[in-house]
């Protein structure tokens, strides 16, 4: 641990006062105590001492010429970089109105003039002991919050791998969907970023948010995790019994994802996962699922990856007797803009097409 005189040696102490006796007469008593003393004859002065060097404590008088010592500990309880200094003024003066002014600006303490040592080296120890204090509590408070972010990231990254690993069985069940999912998250990613450069989307879509679509999309079908597998392969399904299927998937997903939700934390990659899983095969039109959910009303992260997903589901033959060719499946794409997508998501999804994974 430091000792009590190297504390001392380490800590700097401005004096200001435009007579230079009563400059002396504290810096003795400063430098005898074991501080650091840094003298100024004026406020300007003083400032140009801080631009190079920053006390841990100030002396000042309170009437001096140009800037006086009120203005002057005002001038630094504006900043945040000098407001936590302790500043003492020193002054023959002792009126209630002075006293009043002076802690309104800040003030921690007055010495009165003519200087007593032993009132000096007290207010001074005092006051530097109080400023350590609350130096060691901040940084203490700093270190306790950087530990609780750092653990409440590694929390947040187990929470994901455990959710991604999931998808690995879904993908499983189904030979269709091998990297099907990371794909998906991907090209959403691609889109995402292509979107950033529309000045309609640019102020929606950051630099995070393209980060977070690029993991949570591939969580869009996890309600098929508790789906039968007849569902899930879609094994001779009537138009009925498929509609049924993709409402309840996206109410399951929904259900899982929120269900691992409650109780934590607010994860941004969690909150964006429940969207997507929940409105994914919601229809621009208000034709899809949930009901009545439609335009602006789906979430953008869902908007995205509807096209995305069914894109891929297109030139794969996910959900057809046989895939069509990556042209067929953008022109299907079009075809459907306005009706089951964003239109304005489409316009960029054409722009970037050729940047996105179709094997």
């Amino acid at each position: 641990m430091e000792s009590e005189h190297n504390k001392k040696e380490s800590a700097k102490i401005l004096i200001v006062d435009d007579l230079s006796m009563n400059v002396k007469i504290l810096e003795n008593i400063i430098q005898a105590e074991g501080y650091e003393p840094l003298c100024a004859l004026s406020v300007q002065e003083a400032l140009e001492i801080m631009n190079k060097t920053m006390p841990q404590l100030i002396l000042s008088d309170f009437s001096m010429p140009g800037m006086n010592g009120l203005e002057f500990c005002r001038l630094l309880k504006s900043n945040p970089r000098t407001r936590e200094i302790p500043f003492i003024f020193i002054t023959v003066a002792d009126s209630s109105e002075e006293k009043k002014a002076a802690f309104s600006a800040g003030a921690v303490d007055f010495i009165p003039k003519p200087f007593e040592r032993i009132e000096v080296v007290m207010r001074v120890n005092n006051h530097l002991n109080i400023y350590r204090i609350k130096q060691e509590m901040q940084d203490y408070n700093r270190m306790m919050h950087k530990m609780v972010d750092e653990q409440k990231k590694q929390m947040e990254k187990e929470r994901e791998n455990l959710l991604l690993a999931l998808t690995k069985i879904i993908e499983r069940r189904n030979p269709n969907m091998s990297h099907r999912l990371e794909r998906v998250g991907y090209n959403c990613r691609i889109l995402a970023q292509g979107l950033q450069l529309v000045r309609e989307y640019e102020n929606l879509i950051t630099d995070e948010f393209v980060e977070t679509i690029g993991t949570a999309a591939r969580l869009h079908d996890i309600g098929n995790i508790v789906m039968p597998d007849a569902l899930v392969l879609n094994e001779a399904l009537s138009e009925e019994e498929r509609r049924e299927a993709v409402k309840r998937h996206t109410e399951d997903g929904a259900a899982i994802l929120e269900e691992i939700s409650e109780g934590n934390h607010s994860s941004r990659f969690l909150d964006m996962a429940i969207l997507i899983a929940k409105y994914h095969h919601a229809n621009w039109d208000g034709t899809g699922y949930p009901e009545n959910a439609k335009e602006e009303g789906i979430p953008l992260a869902a908007r995205i990856t509807a096209v995305i997903n069914d894109f891929d589901s297109l030139f794969v033959g996910y959900h057809c007797e046989s895939p069509y060719s990556v042209e067929e499946s953008v022109q299907i794409i079009n075809r459907r803009s306005g009706t089951f997508y964003d239109p304005g998501i489409v316009d960029v999804f054409n722009k970037v097409v050729k940047q996105l994974q179709t094997d």
